[in-house]
């Protein structure tokens, strides 16, 4: 489970962008989109939009990138 991810230094994200999956307290649209876990109110999905050449896909490459650093760390 994801909470928060961070990203800088990578393709386009030059400085740290942190995308955070805690849902705001004030939100009250969509309920069934968050859970509780240990006392924190989190989203189940989240949408990414946003302008051509905004960085949504190198945020998708990023994630990624950092799914292989875990999963090749042992080898």
């Amino acid at each position: 489970m994801i909470i928060e991810f961070t990203v800088g230094n990578f393709l386009s994200f030059h400085e740290k962008r942190t995308l955070s999956f805690e849902a705001r307290e004030d939100v009250t649209e969509l309920k069934n989109n968050h859970f509780t876990f240990d006392n924190q109110k989190l989203l189940r999905s989240i949408v990414l939009y946003g302008a051509n050449s905004s960085g949504k896909s190198n945020l998708i490459n990023a994630f990624a990138f950092m799914k292989d650093c875990v999963l090749m760390s042992v080898k």
